[in-house]
């Protein structure tokens, strides 16, 4: 007699079916339940697969060298870790200890983004919050907690004021104008210098913060935190490059981690974005190994899942000739193989992820001579790199150090780069068919922008593009306080994250319509988190030069 099954066996053993297959093919990159991570004592569990799964054994007290007593522990020098530093400081009056991995200031950037800085609402621009959070939103995929972008949004401007108000000798241009979000930190109209600038900004913060009182611990990365018997997080423990000796830090009011991303750190990588693997990083150090995310897991806290948010672009690029302008243009783009593999007019991450993929991971865009005609003119509600404050210089620039290849014929251009010239010669008459159509009936690129792109008049351009990874961008779930949340979704109390570090934000990728939206998002959540922990995070933050 064949037995019978009820509607409520089958979906009970559909259940049991489906967590053995997510126990075998998932279990790597979710975040752990208690227990499942390792022992105390640093032993194995079985199961474990990646090497954060095992929870190390704390340190012991015989084994600290030195110890420090503050009120606030920053765990990372970088864009957000000294914003919280000096909100710390500066607002809070508070007894503030920073650990830094490396000796100095380390960052990856040169842009900030905020909404409502008086610096743009003063010249008439204004914003509807409420559409680009449901904007933000819909880019996002559902990810990310809505009450943490709103607060992004709602009080960005309070504290890029702050820092501009604090830091005159280091002034910010709109960029690229008065009617946006973002501000640049540039000179002499010099796109070139924009990194430098902006670490000069934070250098400044950093030194200021310390006349003030704030002490610096350099070359001692945090490896653990320390919590007590409740689970409260009332210190970190570091360990001296030099020495190899541990020093702690009880820390009174809260601990914050700004120690960076996890993309130099193969393992999580391979776990949480694997798309950037074995795709070269463009840290000026390598630090950005996960510490902060791994003791945040090895305290409780909750993980963003996979896969995380990544930051591939082609700016800034390490080749030896240098930094190309326009790389966001929807000029045409090839491979190696000489043939068009897509369409250039997409979103900023989509089309270097797209390049990504292509042989060897190269692409190259190819323009004639009328590339000044419409340089400044496209527009890209999820792009950037589609402007140059100084287009004529900036070309000629590129061009005398060969980060442009200029020549009289295409066959040229495949010769200069090794490009597979019968096809690139066929790709070219194929897209010039088709511009001359008015509709790229190929990919669809948007036809008013199309028809200005022909590659007819010489001389011809060709520029090279790799993807490089700035950063990844999911980190430990918080709340709207900063807090950092356990996997029940309660706050572990005396922890605080933000930066990288800080997640429950991003979706899978970067959304370029807020440019700036990392570095703006660390200066936001560094200074509010500070706040958080000295319990004024409903005050505003305001300069004492604001009235200047």
């Amino acid at each position: 007699m064949k037995e019978k099954f009820s509607r409520r066996d089958f979906l009970k053993g559909a259940l049991a079916t489906s967590a053995v297959a997510a126990g075998t093919g998932l279990i790597a990159c979710t975040p752990k339940s208690e227990g499942s991570v390792g022992s105390s004592d640093g032993s194995q569990k079985e199961g474990a697969r990646w090497s954060w799964e095992t929870k190390p054994a704390p340190i012991d007290e015989s084994k600290i060298s030195e110890t420090f007593d503050c009120e606030i522990c920053v765990v990372g020098a970088g864009t957000a870790g000294m914003s919280a530093t000096y909100a710390a400081v500066i607002d809070g009056g508070a007894d503030t200890l920073v650990l830094q991995k490396g000796k100095g200031i380390i960052t990856n950037g040169w842009s900030a983004a905020s909404f409502n800085s008086r610096r743009f609402t003063d010249q008439g621009t204004s914003y509807d919050l409420s559409a680009i959070y449901a904007k933000f939103a819909d880019l996002a995929s559902g990810r990310g907690k809505g009450e943490i972008v709103r607060l992004f949004l709602q009080r960005s401007g309070e504290v890029m004021d702050f820092i501009l108000d604090e830091t005159p000798e280091n002034p910010a241009i709109c960029y690229p104008d008065a009617k946006g979000h973002t501000f640049g930190w540039y000179r002499d109209n010099d796109f070139s210098t924009r990194y430098k600038y902006f670490k000069e900004m934070l250098e400044s913060l950093q030194a200021k913060a310390e006349a003030a009182g704030a002490r610096f611990v350099w070359n001692t990365p945090a490896v653990q935190l320390v919590q007590d018997s409740s689970g409260k997080v009332t210190g970190v423990i570091g360990k001296n490059e030099e020495d190899d000796k541990y020093v702690k830090v009880n820390a009174s009011k809260g601990v914050i981690l700004a120690c960076g991303d996890i993309s130099d750190d193969q393992e999580m990588v391979e776990c949480f974005a694997p798309l950037i693997k074995g795709i070269q990083n463009m840290h000026g150090a390598p630090n950005n190994t996960g510490d902060g995310h791994k003791m945040g897991m090895w305290a409780g806290a909750a993980l963003d899942s996979a896969p995380h948010c990544i930051m591939m672009h082609w700016d800034p690029t390490n080749l030896p000739e240098g930094y190309a302008p326009f790389s966001g243009n929807p000029w045409l783009r090839v491979n190696l193989d000489g043939k068009r593999y897509g369409n250039e007019n997409l979103g900023y991450q989509s089309v270097v992820t797209a390049s990504s993929l292509q042989p060897e991971k190269v692409i190259f865009q190819i323009i004639d001579s009328r590339w000044k005609d419409h340089c400044n003119d496209y527009k890209h509600d999820n792009s950037h790199s589609r402007f140059s404050p100084n287009p004529p210089g900036d070309w000629e620039d590129a061009v005398k150090r060969g980060a442009i290849i200029k020549a009289d014929t295409i066959e040229e251009l495949a010769d200069a780069y090794g490009i597979n010239k019968e096809a690139l010669l066929e790709t070219v008459k194929r897209y010039n068919e088709l511009v001359d159509k008015g509709v790229d009936e190929d990919f669809g690129v948007r036809s008013d922008y199309f028809v200005w792109n022909g590659i007819k008049e010489p001389p011809f351009y060709a520029i090279k593009r790799i993807p490089l990874v700035l950063t990844t961008q999911n980190g430990l779930i918080v709340n709207d306080k900063l807090e950092v949340q356990d996997t029940e979704n309660n706050s572990i109390p005396g922890l605080y994250a933000a930066g990288a570090n800080q997640g429950a934000y991003y979706g899978y990728d970067y959304p370029l319509f807020i440019t700036g939206g990392s570095l703006g998002k660390a200066l936001t959540f560094g200074a509010l988190a500070a706040k958080s922990a000295l319990g004024t995070l409903d005050e505003k933050l305001v300069s004492k030069n604001a009235g200047l």
